[in-house]
């Protein structure tokens, strides 16, 4: 009896733990394959269009208003919505944009793996960001997380915004980032790693080809 209690207890707990399940946050450099020009930050209810016109077909509409958090897990829309960031507690919802041709209509990726592409339309300007934009707003609030895949050559502090210059230091496991100012591809950065000792330095946050090494890490 007191093994079926445990059991029972284990499912109840994994049943109400589910809406955790739901929070994506890109960990590796692998974790965003299309970043487009930035991101756009979706709303709980849309439909994506085949062109970027309220008369065209429409390739997906997405719909969580109304839903439990426990229930979007299992949901059809949301295993087929390619978000690089979905945390719902944090009304985030990030989708990549390829083309913003300065009216409201966004092209963006639905499908990070295929690099499916489809229209949505937002009056709202403001839910727009470029990546420097998405690290001052959600990196500075929550931190940064280091992509799990940094080469060992590239987890180092410098110290100016180049990487001919001295290097400062360098991190192994880092728990904490934070940033104080951004200057094109460099951020100056604060780490707190397995050392316990803060390490301040100038850190490589967007290589030149547009791909990142770190992202808000969305937890407080």
């Amino acid at each position: 009896m007191k093994n079926i209690l445990i059991c029972i207890t284990i499912i109840i707990l994994s049943v109400f733990s589910l809406p955790a399940l739901a929070d994506i946050i890109p960990l590796s450099s692998k974790s965003i394959k299309y970043y487009g020009v930035g991101v756009l930050n979706m709303p709980k209810s849309y439909k994506v269009y085949e062109y970027p016109r309220h008369d065209a077909d429409i390739i997906r509409e997405v719909n969580y208003e109304g839903i439990k958090k426990s229930a979007i897990v299992n949901t059809i829309d949301m295993r087929k919505v390619s978000y690089i960031a979905y945390v719902p507690s944090n009304d985030v919802a990030l989708l990549t944009v390829e083309l913003n041709p300065g009216t409201n209509w966004y092209r963006v990726y639905i499908n990070q793996s295929t690099g499916e592409l489809g229209w949505v339309y937002c009056e709202d300007d403001s839910s727009f960001y470029t990546y420097r934009q998405v690290f001052y707003k959600w990196g500075k609030k929550y931190g940064l997380r280091a992509f799990s895949d940094l080469s060992k050559e590239e987890k180092v502090l410098y110290s100016k915004e180049d990487k001919t210059s001295k290097v400062l230091d360098e991190f192994s496991y880092p728990k904490f980032i934070t940033f104080t100012v951004i200057r094109g591809n460099w951020l100056l950065a604060t780490v707190q790693d397995v050392s316990g000792q803060p390490k301040v330095g100038w850190f490589n946050w967007r290589n030149d080809d547009g791909t990142l090494n770190m992202f808000p890490n969305f937890k407080e």
